[in-house]
């Protein structure tokens, strides 16, 4: 009698356990154990120098550039801020006078990462098959004039039209970016909001513990040089 009293005592003990881990361990993970999201990409996070000289025509994506995503996860309940970067971009812009006249830039995606080597499999696996379609690429499709401030070193900030190509999948996209001049050089950062499915992703669930948001954010900081 007294064994299976304490053999049941044990499985309540264990179903107990089960159920504290299950409802609390996300809320323990996402409030002590994971990283703090970045913060988005913006112009200013660095220093930022006077700027020198005349607007160049024409600028390369240089060094000190990022891109990637930012999308909302539900984990078991509690949600936490997935954010993936990459360093490898690259692109060209061309400028008359304080008019951003054209602009394309190319990420690739086999290089994004996260702070959870799991997320990155599934991400360039997948979701994005990086294997198959491994860049994306954003073009401008309308002209940009930044202002007659922005050529004295004022930060602009204006709104964007052009294209986005992910998975050889291509939208109309407009979002707003922010410009300042950096010495010889011009950063820009923004945020593309991206739906999706729109681009053929269906977002990554596992039933209800774990759910992807079926909106985010695509991010950049471009550090343009002045191409010689």
């Amino acid at each position: 009698m007294k064994l299976r009293q304490h053999w049941k005592a044990y499985v309540i003990g264990i179903v107990a356990l089960v159920v504290v881990l299950a409802v609390g361990g996300p809320f323990v993970y996402s409030r002590w154990i994971a990283p703090e999201a970045a913060a988005p990409l913006a112009v200013g996070s660095s220093q930022v120098a006077a700027p020198t000289g005349e607007l160049a025509s024409a600028y390369t994506v240089g060094a000190g550039s990022e891109a990637g995503y930012r999308v909302g996860e539900l984990l078991g309940g509690q949600r936490v801020d997935a954010v993936g970067r990459t360093p490898d971009v690259s692109g060209t812009v061309s400028l008359s006078g304080t008019a951003v006249t054209a602009g394309e830039v190319t990420v690739q995606m086999s290089t994004v990462t996260s702070d959870q080597g799991r997320r990155d499999g599934q991400f360039t696996g997948n979701i994005m098959e990086t294997a198959r379609y491994p860049t994306s690429t954003f073009t401008l499709t309308g002209p940009i004039d930044l202002g007659a401030d922005f050529a004295n070193g004022g930060q602009a900030t204006v709104t964007a039209a052009g294209t986005l190509t992910v998975k050889d999948v291509t939208r109309e996209v407009s979002f707003p970016l922010t410009a300042v001049r950096d010495g010889a050089g011009i950063d820009v950062s923004g945020s593309i909001p991206v739906t999706f499915t729109d681009f053929g992703i269906e977002p990554p669930s596992i039933g209800d513990f774990v759910r992807v948001d079926p909106t985010g954010q695509v991010e950049f900081l471009l550090a343009l040089a002045p191409r010689s």
